[in-house]
Parts: structure tokens; C-alpha cells; sequence
């Protein structure tokens, strides 16, 4: 059971077992030695059927010269199909994902302060909200607040994130009206790898989950996802389901960007990407 967040908001406004390192040999960005790059982050993620090796999907970003993301595609290998398409407009420190929603960044920084969305994207006159970003002095997000854009003062729903050496080990979401708890999770690492510029991991965040790797939304975990367990709750915090994730098989290039991982167990759409074989492509400065 997934918690869908638009629907969610419906409801509220009317009421490796082990691991292992290698150096990858697969061609991705770099030379012939598998060196990624000096500054360099990731612009695609491919995902295949670790079985089959038959491939699942991609999502994508088009980075300009300028760090820039002016594309954003989804795309479903099994039936030829876009799943999911963006071409990010930018407006001084406004990014439209399209003509009715947007970021705001902050320009010293860089980082994601704001969103505004509708509860429905498919309904340009449903009702609007905002999402205010939090960041503690590292850097790292600690909190994303929602507020109904009618109801500016009061948040209705806040995630809250918690981190231990540097690595997100904790999210709770939390209903603001009636404290109950909505979702919960818990990130193990590995402490022995470290690598550049990976992956986000903000398990409450699936329905613009689309940009979560390809937007600044603050520094990221040091060392490598483990393990990741999500909690869904009902009224009352009654536990209803949970989806559990595992990532082993760690192939790295040599300059210490993941070139691809094993997840096993349940998908995890906040990545997003399908369970199996994860490929990871960069874009370097």
C-alpha cells in the first residue's frame, strides 16, 4: 500500500544483507579507465530486470552548460511509452515545472526553498498549496512544511527528517491536524562507502518525485544507501503496510561514483525507479 500524496491532501482539505565493491567496467561518462569526472552529477538512471537483464525504464535530465536542467523525461521501456515529461522554465529564481507549478530557489544557495502545486495537477482550478524547505547549517534538509495557499499560517502536513553522521536515518510524516502519523522510515548506510554526488533518498516524496534527483535540495548523505524500510499508517497510527528495500552490489568507478547498484525487496518510487538493476550516467561540469 502506497500513500498517494495528492489524494492524501483530498482527504485532509474536506474533512545488503551484504555488500560488495567493485570497480565497474561498464562504459558511462568517462575514459577508457572509468573516471566519471572532477565535478560531475547524475543525469540518468536506467533500471533492468536483474533476472532477465530485460530493461525497465529511464528516467532522464538534459543539464546545459550552464548546470542547468531543461528536461526531464520518464520513459517506459516495456511499452515504448513517455511516462513523464517536463521542460523547466526559469524565471530569475522560479523554476515552472509547468504552467500552473513551480520552484523557488534560493539564489546564494541554490537549494529548493519552496513549491507551490495544485492538490490535482490535472485540474488547473483544484485547490492550491505551498511547501516550505528547511534546512539545518550543513545543509541538509530537516523539514518540508504544506500549507493550503488559502491557509498560509497553519501547515496541514509536515515531514521531518533526521540524520546521524551525516546520512538521512529517519523520516516521519505527520498529519498537522490530527498528529497522527501518515508514514515513517528508517535508512541504513554503509559505512565503508562514500561516494560523490549520489542519490537523494526522501522516502515520503513520491509524487514529484520526478525531480528529486535532478533539482538542489540540499547536501546528500555521505556514505551509501543499505537498507530502507517505509511505515504507512491509518488514523490512530495503526501500521497498515510497509515497503522494504535493499541495495547491494555496489559498482563504483574509480574515481568513486556509483556506476550502478542491486536493489531488491519493493520499488521505491521516491528514487524513482523500479526494483532490479539500477545503471547511473553523469554530467560533469
Amino acid at each position: 500500500m502506497k500513500k498517494f500524496l495528492p489524494f492524501y491532501i483530498i482527504a485532509t482539505v474536506f474533512v545488503f544483507t551484504s555488500c560488495q565493491k567493485e570497480y565497474s567496467t561498464e562504459a558511462g561518462v568517462g575514459d577508457a579507465n572509468n573516471i566519471i569526472g572532477a565535478d560531475c552529477r547524475i543525469n540518468k538512471i536506467t533500471y533492468t530486470d536483474s533476472a532477465t537483464g530485460v530493461g525497465l525504464g529511464s528516467i532522464s535530465a538534459l543539464i546545459n552548460a550552464a548546470d542547468v536542467v531543461t528536461d526531464i523525461t520518464k520513459f517506459d521501456s516495456l511499452t515504448m511509452t513517455i511516462d513523464f515529461n517536463s521542460m523547466p522554465q526559469y524565471f530569475s529564481d522560479t523554476v515552472a515545472i509547468d504552467a500552473d507549478q513551480y520552484y523557488v530557489v534560493d539564489i546564494a544557495s541554490k537549494r529548493v526553498k519552496l513549491f507551490h502545486g495544485l492538490i490535482d495537477p490535472t485540474v488547473p482550478s483544484s485547490p492550491e498549496f505551498d511547501v516550505i524547505y528547511t534546512y539545518d547549517i550543513a545543509g541538509h534538509l530537516i523539514q518540508k512544511s504544506y500549507y493550503f495557499t488559502f491557509l498560509p499560517s497553519v501547515p496541514y502536513m509536515q515531514a521531518t527528517y533526521s540524520y546521524t553522521n551525516g546520512n538521512l536515518t529517519g523520516m516521519q510524516l505527520q498529519d498537522m491536524f490530527t498528529t497522527d502519523m501518515v508514514e515513517d522510515a528508517s535508512i541504513n548506510y554503509y559505512t565503508n562507502i562514500a561516494p560523490k554526488n549520489y542519490i537523494y533518498i526522501f522516502p515520503d516524496e513520491t509524487t514529484y518525485a520526478n525531480f528529486n534527483q535532478f533539482f538542489n535540495f540540499g547536501t546528500k548523505s555521505t556514505n551509501a544507501i543499505k537498507d530502507l524500510k517505509v511505515r504507512y499508517y491509518n488514523p490512530g497510527n495503526i501500521v497498515v503496510d510497509s515497503s522494504v528495500s535493499n541495495f547491494k552490489t555496489y559498482i563504483m568507478s574509480r574515481d568513486n561514483y556509483v556506476t550502478s547498484v542491486l536493489i531488491t525487496g519493493n520499488d521505491q518510487p521516491s528514487i524513482p525507479a523500479a526494483k532490479g538493476k539500477l545503471n547511473f550516467y553523469y554530467k560533469c561540469k
